[in-house]
């Protein structure tokens, strides 16, 4: 994942954090698939952010009929975790504060 597509799916989530629409997770024009169903499958493991069933909807809807276990997934697209928990839970408080 490179710094500019970590950008604009952690401005996606913000937004969608406060006020959660699932065609806008299918519609999103993310050029790379498997970085949307990472950040999906990630955000659907914890507690913190919402929708979580959701979540793993869209997951699935983004890549139908190609099973991928997480693990794989995240080192595919290099996705970091914790620096995006940690960047989009400071993200989340700032627009919070900012409202």
């Amino acid at each position: 994942m490179t710094p500019e597509s970590e950008a604009k799916l952690l401005e996606f989530c913000v937004l969608q954090k406060g006020r959660f629409r699932y065609d806008d997770w299918l519609a999103f024009p993310h050029p790379d698939k498997d970085e949307m169903t990472a950040v999906c499958l990630f955000l659907a493991g914890v507690d913190w952010y919402c929708r979580r069933l959701d979540l793993r909807e869209i997951a699935g809807r983004l890549r139908p009929g190609s099973p991928i276990s997480y693990e794989k997934l995240m080192r595919l697209t290099r996705f970091d975790a914790a620096r995006f928990s940690n960047l989009l839970r400071r993200a989340i408080n700032r627009a919070a504060v900012a409202s």
